[in-house]
């Protein structure tokens, strides 16, 4: 049995809506709902991976795996526990855990 056969955590997704905020100038987001209650594998960084992704200007500090494709971009965040996290780099799959293909999602903690 493989991580993948039993996530231990549950992510929420929103999307961004940007949009012109004529009260105070500059813009205002609105977060939509994608899906809830989705099983997911949240893990820190290592060093290495984190110096990875800074060397592409990239600020990222967890990767986030998932089952199948959550088709996330860098215009939505997670959910995970009670914690926000922002989408830095898109899904995309991953072969590195044993035993099968997941998709990651790089993401940052945020304040």
């Amino acid at each position: 049995m493989s991580i993948l056969d039993n996530l231990p955590h549950l992510a929420t997704a929103y999307r961004r809506t940007r949009t012109k905020d004529s009260t105070v100038g500059g813009f205002r987001d609105t977060w939509t709902k994608v899906f809830a209650d989705r099983a997911c594998w949240i893990q820190p960084l290592t060093s290495n991976e984190a110096n990875w992704w800074q060397q592409k200007s990239v600020q990222a500090t967890h990767k986030v795996y998932f089952v199948e494709d959550p088709a996330l971009d860098t215009d939505a965040k997670l959910t995970i526990s009670g914690v926000d996290y922002e989408v830095r780099y898109y899904s995309h799959p991953d072969a590195t855990l044993v035993r099968g293909i997941a998709w990651k999602v790089v993401v940052e903690l945020m304040k």
